[in-house]
């Protein structure tokens, strides 16, 4: 274990940090509890400026750019534009690399594959110090990306899972495999959902996230319920698309389109009940805020994170309606579904007093299985035992 009370220097390294992503948030308040808690701490982006930063970072935190701006993004289109992408992660690697080089850390947080392999690539004597966090399912990216994963992960000073499912599987990378779920930032004292308030959904517009699931099953949601409504909070490069697609659903008076919002305390508070319709996942920082929240949820079983955290088992369109397990925080469905999405949000709807059952469920589940000081202090045991040199 590491000395209590050590101070250590480390550096978090995150591709973007000027997007409202779950990653982002989790590096942000990792990098904020550390820095308060007397270590040297840096925040190591391409070339984000603090200006950019979505979420809130102690003025303590030193953050730290690879480059003076942030590379042109790939114009190229069909065969040249992968590798134009290529070669902008490629020359962001080597500049985030020298520049943790110059920055000598004890410890390195690298966040996401694409940043930890290129990273682990271009500075291979940083393995030793070097966590690495995917904040994603283990086949989110190509048979590529996973094989050169697979080669470097190994040399690392540990790995971090997000969830049960995939921890065997990265510990067979790497035997320093540990599980750290990811925990909600925002938490309520008791259930605070709004009975007659809309259902929510969050995430950025991107095919991720599934929106446009959402909005086929919400068409027939609304020719049962003409009056229900549904908020769908956050941006992305699909908005366009999705807004169109709502338009062609006839959902042009059925959606509030909220965009990026930073009350999202207030957002959680004014639902009736949360929605996840992704088609994959890490551990869902949305579905674990809206839980801690108190409000009931309907999620897809798609990989991973939603079954950990509702603690249900899949259903179908007639499974809506059975009694809802012991502790479940709301209904799972098999992933894609989209008429039993419809059927469950239907289900929930028409039932207030079964929503408010599943939302204190929800609340106490939160409470019990993710909570926020015993994330930070499995993060902080981690990083310190690295910063110490032990288990090299």
């Amino acid at each position: 274990m590491s000395v209590p009370g050590r101070s250590f220097h480390l550096v978090l390294v995150c591709d973007r940090l000027d997007l409202a992503g779950g990653v982002e948030r989790v590096v942000c308040e990792l990098a904020n509890h550390w820095v308060a808690a007397g270590h040297r701490v840096g925040l190591l982006s391409v070339a984000t400026p603090r200006d950019a930063l979505h979420y809130p970072l102690d003025p303590r935190v030193e953050l730290l750019a690879a480059l003076p701006r942030e590379p042109g993004r790939a114009t190229a289109t069909g065969p040249w534009r992968r590798l134009a992408i290529a070669r902008r992660e490629w020359a962001a690697a080597r500049a985030l690399a020298a520049r943790l080089r110059r920055e000598a850390p004890q410890a390195v947080v690298l966040n996401g594959v694409t940043t930890a392999c290129g990273v682990l690539l271009c500075a291979p004597g940083l393995a030793a110090r070097a966590v690495c966090c995917d904040h994603n399912h283990f086949d989110a990216r190509s048979r590529p990306w996973r094989l050169l994963r697979g080669w470097l992960y190994r040399r690392a000073a540990a790995v971090v899972s997000l969830t049960e499912a995939d921890l065997p599987r990265f510990a067979a990378l790497n035997p320093r495999a540990v599980l750290i779920r990811n925990a909600a930032a925002l938490r309520s004292d008791r259930p605070v959902a709004d009975p007659d308030g809309p259902v929510l959904a969050v995430g950025r517009c991107i095919a991720q996230k599934g929106f446009d699931r959402l909005l086929r099953a919400w068409a027939i949601v609304r020719a049962a319920l003409p009056a229900a409504r549904l908020r769908i909070v956050g941006d992305g490069p699909q908005r366009a698309a999705l807004q169109a697609q709502a338009q062609a659903l006839g959902l042009d008076q059925g959606v509030d389109w909220a965009g990026t919002r930073r009350d999202m305390a207030a957002v959680y508070a004014g639902a009736a009940l949360f929605v996840l319709p992704s088609r994959y996942e890490g551990l869902p920082l949305a579905l674990l805020e809206a839980q801690a929240c108190g409000l009931p949820a309907v999620a897809f079983d798609c990989p991973t994170g939603p079954r950990e955290v509702l603690g249900a088992a899949p259903v179908d369109a007639t499974g809506v309606t059975a009694p809802d397990p012991a502790g479940a925080g709301g209904l799972l469905l098999r992933d894609g579904d989209e008429p039993a999405l419809a059927a469950a949000l239907l289900a929930l709807l028409r039932d207030p007093a079964r929503r408010a059952r599943l939302g204190e469920a929800a609340w106490q589940r939160s409470r019990a299985l993710f909570d926020r000081e015993a994330h930070l202090a499995a993060w902080t045991a981690l990083v310190g035992r690295v910063a110490a040199g032990e288990g090299r």
